[in-house]
């Protein structure tokens, strides 16, 4: 007997593939909208089911579809309009019973003008056009791949035949499905598997043959968790080639760091939120603008402590039948706040005063100071007072110390290993604006 469940609707309703509808649907789509207008003589506000139809179209625009479904069926019930038929799928929408949205949607959708349409009905017409893309779009699928050698294959969704197996089934997310698989010469197998909104799930048979000590693993997870904490290292490369991009000398520097995140799954998309933490440290490195003569080299440091807070989007791609391996490619947006440390600047000058090797330059003590190096320590433009420590302004106050600044992560590419279903091992690296991103984490699901 096919399994029930309660909708948020308040009423009971089949699962899986192919479900019935409500009477007033198959009513529709039996008899057809032409005819039913054709029947109908009385005025449209004069019309049964009107009272019923405007307390519950109400009652829907108002987010209360617990009290707007029992109205809004009965008006169909007696009566169809495109208004109201709309705001009652637009109810079924709301409590994820996306099959009887989309049903609804199309017999409104493919309805053609009547004389007897109100200016709402015509309205209603169009959303529905719109709305059920959307609604198709959001339902997820369960289909099957069946290897070589099988025979006799059969396969039920709460207890309903699927045929054939290989399409894709249209199901509602959130329902608990009860698979049961069976071929010839092989043993049963039984499976409850849950999908997410958008969720395109391929389950590969796997029947172990009769007379086998015991069963295989399921192909996929039945069910994986929706919400994910994890821990990782986070930290940031910035290549000396990158700083060469701007200036003169600089230095690789590996900025380590740390992030916790909570992760939100729906189907093959992890939506991430992550609060990270860097520190750019940066040990005595001569540096320069580009196209400046020698003369301006100067000695930098840096000591800088950064927080990041981001909102990252990652779709996986299965790598293998069972699911362990997922590339995942995606990216993120956030922001940056350096809450501590500085940047220090300081004139240098070559051994010898003489152009050389930019990595032996000595720092400046102040102007001329050791006697002869007037002209890598002076008192001219700029960089009058970069000596003892001078320590850099944040960008707000004309420096280059970023103080709040952009977080962008474009593309971002890695690997999951899931060694169970409930723990996944991810290794991410991407460009971004702090440098070439690189993670390892774990991340455990609640």
């Amino acid at each position: 007997m096919p399994k029930r469940r309660t909708s948020a609707a308040g009423r009971d309703q089949r699962t899986g593939p192919d479900r019935p509808g409500p009477t007033w649907i198959r009513g529709l789509l039996g008899v057809g909208l032409a005819a039913l207008a054709g029947f109908s003589s009385t005025p449209a506000l004069a019309a049964p089911g009107d009272a019923q139809a405007q307390k519950g179209i109400a009652l829907a625009r108002k987010g209360e579809c617990g009290d707007a479904v029992p109205l809004l069926e009965e008006a169909e019930g007696i009566r169809h309009r495109p208004e109201t038929a709309v705001a009652l799928a637009s109810c079924y929408e709301m409590a994820a019973e996306l099959l009887q949205a989309s049903a609804l949607y199309g017999v409104v959708a493919e309805e053609p003008p009547d004389r007897t349409h109100t200016r709402g009905d015509r309205a209603a017409i169009q959303i529905a056009k719109r709305k059920l893309r959307d609604v198709d779009a959001r339902i997820p699928t369960l289909s099957f791949v069946i290897p070589k050698g099988y025979e006799g294959v059969v396969i039920t969704i709460d207890g309903e035949p699927v045929d054939p197996p290989t399409d894709p089934q249209k199901v509602d997310p959130g329902d608990e499905l009860a698979v049961v698989m069976k071929a010839k010469g092989r043993k049963e197998r039984k499976e409850t598997i849950t999908l997410e909104e958008r969720e395109r799930r391929v389950v590969t048979l796997d029947l172990a043959p009769l007379g086998s000590a015991s069963a295989p693993e399921p192909a996929v997870p039945s069910k994986e968790p929706r919400l994910w904490l994890g821990v990782a290292y986070r930290g940031y490369v910035i290549p000396r080639f990158a700083m060469n991009i701007f200036g003169d000398g600089g230095r690789t520097v590996v900025a380590p760091g740390g992030a916790l995140s909570l992760v939100r799954t729906s189907g093959n998309l992890d939506i991430t939120f992550t609060l990270g933490y860097a520190a750019f440290f940066l040990p005595p490195t001569p540096f320069k603008a580009r196209g400046t003569p020698d003369t301006e080299y100067e000695i930098v440091e840096a000591d800088l402590s950064s927080l990041q807070a981001s909102f990252e989007l990652v779709w996986n791609f299965p790598l293998d039948r069972r699911q362990r391996f997922r590339l995942r490619v995606g990216g993120g947006l956030g922001v940056g706040y350096t809450f501590l440390g500085d940047i220090h600047r300081t004139q240098a000058y070559p051994p010898g005063f003489a152009p050389g090797d930019p990595y032996t330059y000595r720092p400046c003590t102040a102007p001329n100071d050791p006697p002869g190096s007037f002209r890598y320590c002076n008192q001219l433009d700029k960089d009058l007072d970069h000596y003892g420590g001078y320590v850099e302004p944040s960008w707000f106050d004309g420096g280059a110390r970023p103080l709040v600044y952009p977080w962008i992560v474009l593309p971002r590419i890695g690997i999951s290993f899931r060694p169970t279903p409930r723990v996944s091992i991810d290794l991410d690296v991407a460009p971004s604006l702090s440098g070439i991103l690189t993670g390892l984490g774990v991340r455990v699901g609640l």
